[in-house]
């Protein structure tokens, strides 16, 4: 028998959570009560307790319930990957199943969806209406917002819905999961957040990342995704842009020696600006060749893709006369 296409996929990442099953796919399903086709989709990412068997139970007795086990704990991203890629729903809405995120939510966020949106974005709050925690905070929230153009409340919030055509062709690794959003947002999706109750976490520890630490690596996540996003086709033109500004510099330095020599009689030697030449122009053609040989593999990745690099909104097609 040929199942029917699920209209909801709901993508729940799972990491020793078996306290936490039954609990949450019994509020999950009253959630979800008034949706006929939905599929729920439980990744188990490298569990060393009972949380397999616990799924494994709920897929005997729920047959639009599938589980899938990771070899090893591959990390959040990995799970949402491989979530998403098994998902057959036109929307795919990702959430924790540690119980900190309120399965009663999602009807919210499936409204915003049904309005038009491509994306919608849960924002952490307490039942007291107090956000509960921030993806980051001062220089960091300043910064994903300039480099981004999209301003968000909350970052880490796994409460989540997309349009799947969306995702399509999306690969996540890192922990850049947090972006997906801004991701869709470069292709000309829709963002819109709500705030959504989270409740505090009631068993296991939460990992602490002290604030310089999370701002670093934030810094350098959106370098890489800013560089695919504006490069991954083109990198010549960084890596030519970069190689240009050294030669320029290199240059100056020449001419600022040439300068002082003519000028003011000092001897190359007596001044570190050859050295300062010599670095910049190296370093310049460094930069060149480095461009040049990362033109050619991008060519020969994207050559290699059944995928286009464009993204298309609609097609229009004369009817048939």
């Amino acid at each position: 028998m040929t199942m029917k296409t699920p209209s909801i996929s709901i993508v729940v990442p799972v990491f020793n959570e078996e306290w936490a099953i039954d609990p949450f796919y019994g509020k999950l399903e009253r959630a979800l009560a008034g949706y006929q086709d939905c599929e729920v989709i439980f990744v188990d990412d490298g569990s060393t307790d009972r949380t397999i068997d616990r799924l494994l139970d709920l897929s005997r007795e729920h047959l639009s319930l599938k589980v899938i086990k990771l070899r090893r704990n591959f990390g959040v991203t990995h799970a949402l990957q491989a979530g998403i890629d098994h998902a057959r729903g036109d929307c795919i809405v990702t959430i924790s199943g540690n119980l900190q995120d309120e399965p009663a939510e999602i009807p919210k966020l499936l409204k915003l969806i049904d309005e038009g949106f491509d994306v919608v974005v849960g924002w952490s709050q307490s039942e007291d209406g107090e956000l509960t925690r921030e993806s980051t905070s001062g220089f960091s929230s300043w910064l994903i917002s300039k480099i981004s153009g999209v301003q968000l409340h909350d970052y880490n919030c796994l409460l989540r819905a997309y349009r799947s055509e969306l995702l399509k062709g999306l690969q996540l690794y890192a922990n850049l999961e947090r972006y997906i959003p801004v991701y869709i947002f470069w292709k000309g999706g829709t963002i819109a957040e709500t705030p959504v109750l989270q409740h505090p976490r009631s068993h296991g520890k939460r990992a602490r990342v002290s604030k310089t630490k999370r701002t670093l690596k934030t810094i350098l996540d959106l370098f890489m995704l800013k560089f695919l996003e504006k490069f991954s086709d083109r990198p010549l033109y960084i890596f030519g842009a970069l190689s240009l500004g050294s030669f320029a510099f290199g240059l100056l330095s020449l001419s600022w020696m040439i300068w002082l020599k003519i000028f003011q009689g000092k001897a190359f030697i007596e001044t570190p600006l050859p050295l300062v030449t010599v670095l910049f122009i190296l370093t310049g053609v460094l930069l060149m060749v480095l461009g040049v040989m990362a033109e050619f593999l991008a060519r020969v990745y994207l050559s290699g893709r059944n995928e286009p690099i464009y993204a298309i909104a609609q097609i229009s097609e004369p009817e048939a006369k």
